[in-house]
């Protein structure tokens, strides 16, 4: 399935025909890419691309005639934002326009022609064979011939439900450390949805109600419960019990009313606890050992289901250092909602550490503390990604000018905007503004 490298970040910007086809096999296929017409306007790509899956905001200003040959190494999933363009696949011709989610597979002889204006679209890129790993081992066996999606859009629901999949998917990627339990349990969920949402050639044997035998089904559960770190998603099972991953799922259903993700996260949620009453490891690096992170979401999911904060629980433990202990008090204690509310309103001035440990009545040295046991990061590198999102908010948004927008969200120079803009999103600002202008 999924090997383990580690993240690679992509930008390009050009309006050599050229350097574009070049970059598009480099993150996708071999193709032709040649323009409608001899003005040159630029084309924009960036993005994030780790284990076979890419995803990438794409801005083609330069209309374009697009061939590529079988068998392609991925699977495009396309979602179009902006302008729109005609697909052909042998007899097949589909129309993909604004808010359209259109599956490309990886065989046939594949042809895109865009409108006038080019198109603007969100891009996930798919390994094929980790693609076609997945749908074998939810059926239990080797197939025929490689998936092939029917060349439509998605439906509506479906489309919705996909971009907002996608969405996370991005942003995930752009965590760091980054959730590699989450995102593989997320690209399964994707696959998994579009198989049963929308037609292929294995639409029959994918969406099956088989179940594997109640005693593979229950050895399962206890491989979940024991280890959920160390196997991640339900395939991975399956491929160690030697099943179809659809018939644990379905028999983990009928057995528990549950699905096997609600399984891997209470699995997590039991194990995180054990290590922070027991375990001999920092407080932060506990939590994202089970794939958590230091936040309010998490700290009031945990609350929920044992009664008590996190830091609690960890201020029992006697391994745990008498410094980390007393630190952790203070986590527990800042609130998120009244620092983002101080830096939102004071964005256009200089934040010190010193107003930040004023506002916690802490000091200084346990102000950093603090924040990077509740927030996974120091306060100033808080303050800059609350800077940055404002920013990003304020360049999809708003028609603002680029240096007024980093004057107002206290960077000082549009140039130093543009640097974290690109370090974060993989993108310049403009860039960033051009992608979401319809979203």
């Amino acid at each position: 399935m999924i090997r383990e490298a580690p993240i690679q970040t992509h930008s390009f910007q050009s309006d050599d025909p050229e350097e574009v086809s070049d970059f598009i096999e480099k993150i996708y296929a071999d193709n032709r890419f040649r323009p409608q017409h001899a003005e040159r306007r630029i084309v924009n790509m960036g993005g994030q691309e780790w284990n076979g899956i890419g995803i990438y905001d794409v801005d083609y200003e330069m209309p374009f005639h697009f061939q590529s040959e079988e068998p392609r190494p991925n699977y495009l999933f396309l979602s179009c934002r902006r302008g729109g363009s005609t697909y052909t696949n042998g007899a097949t011709v589909a129309q993909c326009t604004v808010g359209d989610v259109m599956p490309i597979s990886s065989t046939g002889i594949s042809t895109c022609v865009t409108q006038a204006d080019g198109i603007g679209h969100l891009s996930v890129i798919l390994d094929a064979g980790d693609l076609n790993d997945y749908v074998s081992q939810w059926i239990g066996r080797p197939l025929a011939a490689p998936v092939r999606f029917d060349m439509k859009p998605l439906a509506a629901t479906a489309a919705f439900e996909w971009n907002a999949a996608a969405d996370c998917l991005r942003r995930m990627m752009l965590l760091q450390p980054m959730p590699d339990a989450a995102i593989r349990a997320l690209y399964e969920h994707m696959l998994k949805y579009v198989m049963l949402r929308h037609g292929s050639n294995y639409s029959e044997l994918f969406a099956t109600d088989a179940c594997a035998p109640e005693h593979t089904v229950r050895s399962a559960i206890g491989m979940i419960e024991a280890d959920p770190m160390r196997w991640k998603t339900l395939g991975a099972i399956a491929q160690a019990l030697g099943c179809a991953t659809s018939g644990l799922e379905n028999g983990i259903r009928r057995l528990t009313g549950q699905h096997s993700a609600a399984l891997f996260f209470n699995a997590r949620l039991s194990n995180v606890r054990r290590a922070l009453a027991h375990g001999d490891a920092a407080f932060v690096d506990t939590l994202r050992k089970f794939g958590f992170a230091p936040s309010n979401r998490f700290a009031s999911v945990y609350r929920q289901r044992f009664g008590e904060p996190p830091g609690a629980t960890y201020r029992r433990n006697p391994n745990a250092a008498a410094e980390q202990r007393h630190i952790n008090g203070f986590a527990d204690t800042l609130c998120e909602a009244t620092i983002n509310r101080f830096i939102d309103e004071s964005l256009g001035k200089s934040i010190s550490l010193g107003d930040l440990a004023r506002l916690t009545g802490l000091s200084e040295h346990a102000t950093i503390a603090a924040f990077k046991e509740q927030l996974g990061r120091t306060p100033m590198q808080y303050v800059i990604e609350r800077r940055l999102a404002r920013a990003h908010w304020r360049l999809c948004n708003t028609s603002a000018s680029i240096l007024s927008i980093a004057l107002e969200c206290g960077f000082g120079s549009q140039s130093y905007l543009t640097t974290l803009i690109k370090r974060h999103y993989g993108v310049t600002p403009r860039q960033l503004r051009v992608s979401s202008r319809i979203r």
